[in-house]
């Protein structure tokens, strides 16, 4: 009897402390989000939202930050982004009331001299929303991070390559040279025309 008066005690502290870890825990939409350009690279800069919801009884501060996923995690057939700077927040931190939703605005910016080495290719970031308490209250928290897990489609076409860049370059050089020597040349004639001139 005492056995099972102990086993019942252990069983609802473990059944309050799920309850507490779950009241503990801020709501993300959408858990995936994944952004294809099936047409070409958007002109503008690409804009999402996530929704965070607070289902506590007291307001909170949440904030989020753009990751690499963590070792081992990359999904297949995925790699990661070139530069985490390219995924940005209007703002990295939000208020957000008890028992409401306010909304974290994501802005994808790839730099147009970037564009053209990263045709095909599929990226995996993670957006990690964690949240702050920002009330009075003594209520037990678990500090949560939730991550939204974002996969980036760049469009179809032809990447540049270093022979594409080594064929500019030299396409550069040549009409330096020839533009050189064209002025080059009209001197020197010049200067013969001029001293023909001078004798005579």
């Amino acid at each position: 009897m005492r056995k099972i008066t102990v086993m019942f005690l252990v069983f609802l502290l473990l059944l309050v402390c799920f309850s507490v870890f779950v009241r503990g825990s801020i709501q993300i939409w959408p858990g995936k989000l994944t952004i294809t350009m099936p047409e070409g690279y958007p002109k503008e800069v690409i804009k999402y939202k996530i929704q965070v919801t607070n289902p506590y009884s007291y307001d909170v501060n949440a904030s989020a930050r753009v990751e690499n996923p963590a070792i081992g995690k990359l999904s297949d057939n995925y790699t990661f982004i070139p530069d985490l700077s390219w995924v940005k927040f209007v703002s990295e931190t939000i208020y957000i009331p008890a028992g409401s939703s306010r909304f974290f605005e994501l802005l994808i910016d790839i730099p147009d001299d970037e564009k053209p080495w990263h045709y095909n290719e599929s990226w995996e970031a993670w957006v990690v929303i964690s949240s702050d308490r920002s009330g009075s209250s003594g209520d037990f928290l678990f500090k949560i991070e939730l991550a939204v897990k974002l996969f980036i489609n760049t469009p179809p076409g032809e990447k540049a390559t270093m022979i594409q860049n080594l064929y500019i370059i030299l396409g550069i050089v040549v009409a330096l040279i020839a533009t050189s020597a064209a002025i080059f040349y009209v001197k020197k004639n010049k200067k013969s025309d001029y001293n023909k001139n001078k004798k005579t």
